[in-house]
């Protein structure tokens, strides 16, 4: 009876604890994937250029699947999102030029890149300060090395957002 209980204790129960935290961590990068789908979306449907404000908005308004175990109602759910998308330690989104590619002067299209790094904390205790502390030394990055110190763990997603570019004009003096 002794040796099972050490055993449980030692090895059983941070076994089922990192189970428990994986399956968690998976949900929460297939909640990002559809927030950056959601923002990809919306970025494409925009009449204009969409900015980096907007495009926290909206992630921050796709991951509320993500925020709604936090919160008792819809406002202070809304409310959280609206941290989320707030504080760029949190969220860190790149939206940036890929590539031009000119099919005829009226569809030329643009291909832009958004990658979308979001630092999720953990929640069971054995995983909350191993995982972190193991992979600060492989990390270069500011972004992921301050989700380490917050004992979190940064998920990173990327979406392609296809637009219509504006018809090159000539301009002759």
């Amino acid at each position: 009876m002794v040796e099972f209980t050490v055993v449980f204790a030692a090895v059983l129960l941070p076994t089922l604890m990192a189970i428990f935290e994986f399956a968690q961590l998976s949900v929460a990068k297939q909640n990002l994937r559809y927030a950056v789908f959601d923002t990809v979306r919306a970025a494409e449907a925009a009449a204009e250029q969409p900015d980096v404000a907007m495009l926290r908005a909206r992630l921050g308004r796709a991951l509320l699947p993500t925020l709604a175990d936090r919160a008792d109602g819809g406002v202070s759910t809304l409310a959280a999102a609206a941290v989320l998308a707030a504080r760029p330690d949190l969220l860190d989104i790149t939206y940036r030029f890929a590539e031009r590619a000119p099919t005829d002067a009226e569809t030329a299209l643009e291909t832009w890149e958004l990658e979308v790094r979001w630092c999720r904390e953990l929640f069971f205790a054995p995983i909350k300060y191993a995982i972190p502390s193991l992979l600060r030394i492989s990390s270069a990055s500011w972004f992921d090395q301050a989700c380490y110190a917050r004992e979190s763990l940064p998920l990173v997603a990327k979406g392609y957002v296809l637009r219509r570019s504006l018809p090159q004009t000539s301009q002759s003096r």
